[in-house]
This record gives C-alpha cells, sequence and structure tokens, in this order.
C-alpha cells in the first residue's frame, strides 16, 4: 500500500510538472491584451493551445482512476453535456464569432443516457477540439463544424462532423492519421467511453469525417429499477 502511495504522489507531481510551463505561458498571453490586433490573435491562440493541453494532461490523470471506482455510472442528460463542451471551447477559443461557426442540431426526444457525465463532457470536448483544427482555411476560420444528437436504434448518438482531409477506415484511434489530430485525446476518448460501456466510431465523407459515440437510451422505468 505504502509503495501504491509513493507511485500515486509521484504521478500527481509529474501532472504538477507537466502544467506549471503551460500555466506560466497562458499567464504571459494574458499580457498581449490590448496591444494590437495582432498581439489579440496570437494572444486567443496562445490560450486554445495551453488550455487545451492543461486539459488533457488533466484527463489523462483520470485514465488509472477509472477501475478505482472514483467516477460512477449515472444518468446524463445528454444535451446538457452538449451545451457545456460547446460554450467551454467557445470560451478557450476566445473568439465569439466561432460560436457561429458551430452548428448544432438536437432531434433526439428521449434525453438520457447511463454514463459519466465528467467523462461523456471531456469526450465531446475532444471530438469538438479535434475539429476545430480543420476549421481554417487559406483565408482563415471560415468552415464549420457540425454537432448532432439523434436517436437511432434505441440508442442516442452524439456526432462531430468536419470539413477536414478523408479520414482512413478504422477505429477512433485512426484519427492521428490526420496530423492535426490529437493522439493523446484519441487515447483518453477510448479509455473513458470503455468505461462507460458506449459504441464509438467514424464516417468517413469526402470532405471531412465524423466521430460518434452511441450509448442506451436510459428510459425511466430503467430509472426506477436501479
Amino acid at each position: 500500500m505504502e509503495v501504491n502511495g509513493e507511485s500515486r504522489v509521484a504521478r500527481a507531481a509529474m501532472v504538477r510538472e507537466l502544467k506549471r510551463p503551460l500555466i506560466e505561458l497562458r499567464q504571459l498571453a494574458f499580457g498581449l491584451d490590448g496591444v494590437s490586433s495582432n498581439d489579440a490573435a496570437i494572444r486567443a491562440e496562445m490560450m486554445r493551445v495551453t488550455e487545451a493541453a492543461m486539459k488533457r494532461i488533466d484527463d489523462l490523470s483520470k485514465i488509472e482512476k477509472l477501475d478505482k471506482s472514483q467516477f460512477q455510472l449515472e444518468p446524463v442528460a445528454v444535451r446538457a453535456i452538449c451545451d457545456e463542451a460547446t460554450d467551454e471551447l467557445v470560451r478557450t477559443l476566445d473568439r465569439g464569432a466561432q460560436k457561429s461557426l458551430m452548428k448544432v442540431k438536437y432531434s433526439n426526444r428521449a434525453r438520457l443516457v447511463m454514463g459519466n457525465r465528467e467523462l461523456l463532457k471531456s469526450v465531446v470536448y475532444n471530438f469538438l477540439l479535434d475539429a476545430v483544427n480543420y476549421t481554417m482555411d487559406e483565408d482563415g476560420y471560415d468552415t464549420r463544424i457540425e454537432l448532432k444528437v439523434r436517436e437511432t436504434k434505441q440508442k442516442i448518438e452524439i456526432a462531430v462532423r468536419d470539413f477536414g482531409p478523408a479520414l482512413m477506415k478504422g477505429a477512433v484511434s485512426d484519427a492521428a492519421m490526420r496530423p492535426m489530430s490529437s493522439v493523446v485525446g484519441a487515447v483518453v476518448t477510448e479509455n473513458f467511453l470503455k468505461f462507460m460501456h458506449a459504441e464509438v466510431g467514424t464516417v468517413r465523407h469526402n470532405d471531412g469525417a465524423s466521430f460518434f459515440v452511441r450509448m442506451p437510451i436510459l428510459k425511466q422505468q430503467n430509472m426506477w429499477g436501479m
């Protein structure tokens, strides 16, 4: 037990060490505010990179906790999770206009799934964050991201569509084959979704890719039987 305790302390120290330079970089970014329009753009990009990196470090630290009863499965409201993830991404990007580039469509009548609120939010956020990497063309941010929630075969599907390069056929981890996608994000996503017993996959398009997660609908009678 003592060895395990020492190991946990060491891992926590590693997380703090990895995050320290990112926190310092974020503070430097604040210092660029209000200098010029070019500095503002640099500041926004620095903030996006540091916030995304810190979040993924935090997510990585959660993986080892999945089998230690530190996360519980519970009824989760899918639309609320998606709203929180999109709002958080907009704040991270520090771009008010970015909100208009996200097309969100809810067509699901059922609202609840069995999952974990924190983990599912991270999954949706990671999908969106990777999609952002493919919204920039030669003239800037003028393409779009689509987030859709629907029902299919007694499941709720959350799908994020981007309009970047074609995706090679395979699992979510194949997203790493797209040069601007996150390998860490893919590893985190697969572990979180496995813990929640969720189905995950990709759809290839001629002009981009969709990443989706499907989870069984939690019906009212199931809730009363819990």
